[in-house]
């Protein structure tokens, strides 16, 4: 188990200024090695990752803004054809999300997704010549190939490389990113509508497609060296060798496991688990709920508001989004709550729904129900997720594959099926089932936690320092670094053991 000193943080720092600033972000209060490594892995990773899944996001959603922008009239388009254009979507994520994460067990992803991410970019801008629906569903159904690459290796690669008390805040902002391309995606096609549109004889809704391609490869080329891989495989040229040695003993601190060669018996075992099924149900739920910002749209569509403020209202519930997650996430690395915050985010997302299925409410009311969903975002999921599994690095990139799978092929069309376009926007059937989802998603979070308690009891497994369950063999010694003892060379030699038995 590799080991490496690590000092605190140096004497004579204004510690109010330290505990103010920590509170927003960790960097502050840790010692100068760890500094050093975090703001590189948060300038180079966290970048591109935030980065190219806001571009991944923008690309994902841009349809539903191109639809209420001009191409719905320009190709001649009715019916359900925007639900069928997100199934063709659906289906090809469904598709690549397994296979692309078992070749990333055998390519780098620092190869891999840089790749699929030049492709899907290419084929984003092909979308600005579509003559027909058909077109549009060919195009979409390979971008949801590659792009099915980029959700579980990011997720998997940010809990590789940061502690507890770091890793909600960094997980959301992967997860706000989402949100902020949604909200930039009404803002661009605005813009693009009222200046560009018929500009050299292109729809606006045309160059929305063309300029989301041109933002997207760019990006794409930083992943080539950005993206760093895992601590234990990196060859990223901006970590020393000392860094990637502390970055290999602060995984080991917490008890998280390096990667390792994924077998066939492995991959099979992992199917008769019983906390991969918890994992799918709970995930599976929070994955069934719609985004309401997009039938918000089509419901100021129906008010005949106009296209510059259909495309601009809606993006108050991903500012919403944004925000409430942030705060969310400061508060869990503060206070280690993973699932209480969890079963916040699904409280509010029923409130919104049951009031949209009654829908006969007064305006006000309703502009509030679409936002209500967005004061509880789900990104802690991930981050918990990653706690659980966290002696298993494979699985952590497995399972939010099986769980994109999972969600991707029942949204393939339940979607069309309790939220057809032709009824918009009164969608009773679609809001009280969503309703469901979000009580079934609380059971599930429960049900996760008992099990995996349960679980860890039976293997004998213990607490360390930050509450998690750990293998026995991953207890060790640290060295303090809290600010208390900050230039106390005495407390700094100190060590103590991070193991508290399961019982407590």
């Amino acid at each position: 188990m590799t080991q490496v000193e690590i000092r605190a943080p140096a004497e004579g720092r204004n510690k109010l200024w330290i505990q103010f600033v920590s509170f927003f972000w960790d960097t502050a209060r840790k010692g100068p090695e760890e500094q050093a490594l975090l703001n590189r892995l948060d300038f180079f990773l966290l970048s591109y990752i935030v980065l190219s899944f806001l571009i991944k996001t923008l690309d994902q959603t841009n349809i539903t803004n191109a639809y209420v922008s001009g191409m719905k009239e320009d190709l001649g388009l009715n019916g359900n054809q925007l639900n069928y254009f997100t199934t063709a979507y659906n289906m090809g994520y469904l598709v690549g999300s397994m296979p692309i994460q078992l070749l990333m067990g055998y390519v780098r992803p620092s190869i891999v997704l840089p790749a699929c991410e030049v492709v899907w970019g290419a084929l984003v801008m092909g979308l600005a010549g579509a003559k027909s629906a058909r077109y549009i569903y060919i195009f979409r159904a390979i971008i949801g190939v590659l792009e099915a690459a980029a959700y579980p290796a990011f997720a998997r690669c940010i809990g590789s490389w940061y502690k507890p008390d770091e890793l909600g805040k960094r997980m959301i902002l992967f997860g706000i990113s989402g949100s902020l391309a949604s909200m930039i995606s009404g803002y661009i096609q605005a813009g693009v509508y009222t200046s560009m549109n018929d500009a050299h004889g292109l729809a606006g809704w045309r160059w929305l497609f063309i300029i989301d391609g041109i933002i997207s490869i760019p990006i794409a080329c930083l992943g080539f060296v950005f993206f760093p891989d895992f601590p234990t495989t990196t060859r990223a040229i901006w970590l020393n060798e000392q860094q990637r040695a502390l970055a290999i003993s602060r995984m080991d601190e917490v008890g998280r496991a390096p990667p390792r060669r994924m077998t066939v018996k492995r991959f099979v075992m992992v199917w008769f688990q019983w906390r991969t099924h918890a994992y799918l149900w709970t995930n599976l739920m929070s994955g069934l709920l719609v985004n309401q910002m997009t039938y918000m749209s089509l419901w100021l569509k129906s008010l005949h508001y106009s296209v510059q403020k259909i495309n601009i209202l809606p993006t108050i519930g991903y500012a919403i989004a944004i925000v409430c997650s942030y705060i969310y996430a400061i508060i869990s690395d503060h206070t280690g709550w993973r699932w209480q915050l969890m079963i916040t985010g699904f409280l509010f997302k029923l409130v919104g729904n049951i009031l949209l299925a009654v829908w006969k409410i007064p305006f006000g009311l309703k502009f509030f129900a679409y936002l209500c969903p967005n004061f509880g975002e789900q990104n802690l999921f991930l981050t918990w997720a990653a706690e659980n599994f966290q002696d298993d690095s494979e699985i952590r990139g497995i399972l939010p594959a099986a769980g994109n799978m999972l969600m991707f092929g029942f949204n393939a069309w339940v979607p069309v099926l309790i939220f057809p376009t032709q009824k918009a926007p009164v969608f009773l059937v679609g809001y009280s089932c969503s309703a469901a989802f979000c009580v079934v998603g609380i059971f599930g979070i429960f049900l996760m936690r008992f099990l995996f308690i349960r679980r860890a009891k039976q293997l004998g497994y213990v607490r360390n320092e930050y509450g998690l369950l750990i293998p026995p063999e991953f207890a060790t010694q640290y060295v303090p670094r809290d600010e208390e003892s900050a230039g106390d060379e005495a407390s700094i030699e100190k060590t103590r053991a991070i193991v508290y038995r399961t019982e407590k």
